[in-house]
């Protein structure tokens, strides 16, 4: 493989976005171990060391990646809900649960920020990714605003925040470990069949999180 420096933004930018492709791939094929500089090296047009220049650490690359991901979430979570449309409080929530099931990728992600991927990072990209962040609650405040009555911004930020704290937890509950959940059931004596399912148990924590809304589309 002919390896060419990259000199001009655009090129940059694309060097950067086929890193952040091999990791993706190697994370869901696999585990965090398994994101590496030599792995990633061998899919992408550079070299090991050229790869320092853009990540210090495997945990910036997938810092970004979550970045990239969490974007992709929000941008697309406003499009679910087209301005002049109202939904009722049970549809608003079923369709943000299945979005939440569409997105696993940064789900998954999302749940090693605290305890793995802000652990061993510059400053700069933790700067740089609480930026992104920050964009989710004036896309979700203002969607909520389309589809609820006159109601204190508080309220607003009361949702997006709990949103964005379930971010952390919500994974294990999507795609448990075959032996988690079946150690779960033996401990507790029962089967999964009697017991919601996770998307069920997803629709259910989204209607918490709405109680003190209220919709223009009543059910």
């Amino acid at each position: 493989m002919t390896f060419q420096r990259a000199r001009k933004k655009e090129q940059i930018e694309d060097r950067r976005r086929e890193i952040l492709t091999a990791a993706e791939r190697l994370f869901n094929e696999g585990c965090l171990e398994d994101v590496t500089f030599s792995r990633i090296a061998k899919d992408v047009s550079v070299t090991r060391q050229t790869i320092y220049t853009y990540y210090q650490t495997r945990e910036e690359v997938l810092l970004d990646l979550l970045s990239a991901k969490l974007k992709e979430f929000y941008e697309s979570i406003d499009q679910l809900f087209p301005p002049g449309k109202l939904f009722t409080r049970d549809e608003f929530c079923y369709r943000v649960a299945h979005h939440f099931i569409e997105h696993k990728a940064m789900l998954r992600l999302f749940s090693l920020r605290h305890t793995v991927l802000e652990e061993n990072v510059r400053y700069e990209n933790l700067v740089a990714f609480n930026r992104i962040m920050l964009h989710v609650f004036p896309t979700v405040k203002d969607l909520l605003r389309r589809q609820c009555s006159v109601a204190d911004d508080m309220l607003f930020d009361t949702f997006t925040f709990t949103m964005i704290s379930y971010f952390a937890s919500i994974y294990p509950i999507l795609e448990p470990h075959p032996n988690q959940l079946k150690a779960i059931f033996e401990a507790i004596g029962s089967t999964a069949e009697n017991h919601p399912t996770a998307e069920e148990c997803l629709i259910a924590s989204i209607k918490l999180m709405t109680a003190g809304l209220k919709f223009k589309k009543e059910d």
